[in-house]
């Protein structure tokens, strides 16, 4: 009588992989998807982030010379046009149509930029505190926390803002949670407390559970 084969058939040398041998389930992710779009409005999609990211790179160069000042603006534009495949993830935060960055709220990033900043300073005092301490009274604990997005944009932001505090990394991300490693208590009831989360929900303009 023969029957589906069983996770690992000893002698076959088969193995049963989840995510790859196990059906997709039916219904969970929507099947309607915008029309591919040209590699212009790609282009203008990405221009604000490209623009960004040539200012980020005028302030860290020490050279402005025409030919680092072509390679910086040509490195941005990669940057901005790879990144937009990302930018798009569904829901989408704008339209379809070549101005998704367009309406994203850049205005806020000048203010979510020193917060974070200040908020990885004082972590870097903590930490080097715990280190000099004779006693390294540190504390790890891994955690996970909740944080309701729209698109992975927003989850990457948080991941990343949490891997660039000293004292906590982002392990992982499975939709809404992240599993994180925390070297203090402190460090991971802030976590729990949604400081970080709000701050990056406000600064996507998310609103509501």
């Amino acid at each position: 009588m023969n029957g589906p084969d069983p996770p690992y058939a000893g002698g076959s040398g088969r193995f049963s992989c989840p995510g790859r041998d196990m059906p997709a389930r039916v219904g969970t992710h929507p099947t309607n998807r915008s029309p591919p779009r040209s590699f212009g409005l790609r282009l203008l999609a990405t221009l604000p982030l490209g623009l960004i990211l040539f200012g980020l790179w005028l302030v860290l160069s020490p050279k402005w010379d025409p030919f680092h000042l072509t390679l910086g603006a040509l490195t941005a534009c990669v940057v901005a046009l790879l990144s937009e495949r990302l930018i798009v993830q569904p829901p989408p935060i704008a339209e379809p149509d070549g101005r998704t960055l367009l309406w994203m709220p850049w205005h806020r990033f000048a203010l979510y930029v020193p917060w974070l900043a200040v908020r990885v300073v004082v972590a870097s005092l903590q930490v080097t505190y715990l280190l000099l301490h004779p006693r390294l009274p540190v504390s790890p604990r891994v955690l996970r926390i909740r944080a309701r997005y729209p698109h992975t944009l927003a989850r990457l932001t948080l991941a990343n803002s949490i891997t660039l505090t000293p004292g906590t990394v982002t392990l992982d991300v499975d939709g809404d949670e992240f599993l994180v490693h925390a070297l203090t208590e402190s460090a991971g009831h802030d976590l729990e407390r949604s400081t970080m989360p709000d701050r990056v929900a406000w600064l996507y303009g998310v609103t509501g559970p």
